[in-house]
């Protein structure tokens, strides 16, 4: 599959024109990373974000004491290192490939040069963004205000729908 297809098959730039299509392309940068392979580490400048394209990504934060909490994992399709792109920032936790992955990276000033030329990518992102932060409150909401049978009948029910039925 051409680097086009790939583009355009992300949930972040569905339904986007050809021609923006074209253009993310010219931007982007195709790499590989093995597994175990750091992708970016917390407090780095964030110069740009991530999308899957083949195999999974692992996003954590480490304690001062070497304990790890893990905040996602990332698969096909989904970005990752997002936040950074827009607010100027620094990456606010660490990113491990899993196994073999290929990732799309999008630059920072080229994107948002793109974004300033076609809102419409901006839109997509916000939607999916958006998705995302529903899914975080639900599940603080989960950890914070049910007892663990229920925390664990609503995580069934997530994995169930994750994997549709």
């Amino acid at each position: 599959m051409s680097i086009l297809s790939h583009i355009a098959h992300v949930p972040l730039f569905e339904g986007l024109p050809h021609e923006q299509v074209e253009d993310l392309a010219m931007i982007v940068t195709d790499q590989v990373f093995r597994k175990g392979e750091s992708i970016f580490s917390e407090g780095e400048e964030g110069n740009g974000f991530y999308v899957v394209i083949t195999g999974r990504v692992k996003i954590f934060k480490l304690s001062s004491e070497g304990k790890e909490q893990i905040l996602h994992f990332f698969g096909p399709g989904e970005p990752f290192g997002e936040v950074p792109v827009f607010a100027g920032q620094q990456f606010p936790a660490n990113a491990e490939a899993l196994e073999q992955s290929r990732v799309f990276f999008f630059p920072r000033k080229s994107f948002v040069d793109l974004i300033k030329k076609n809102p419409s990518l901006a839109l997509n992102m916000l939607a999916v963004l958006s998705k995302r932060l529903r899914r975080f409150a639900a599940l603080v909401d989960d950890l914070s205000l049910k007892e663990v049978p229920g925390r664990l009948a609503a995580y069934l029910l997530y994995l169930s729908d994750q994997n549709k039925g």
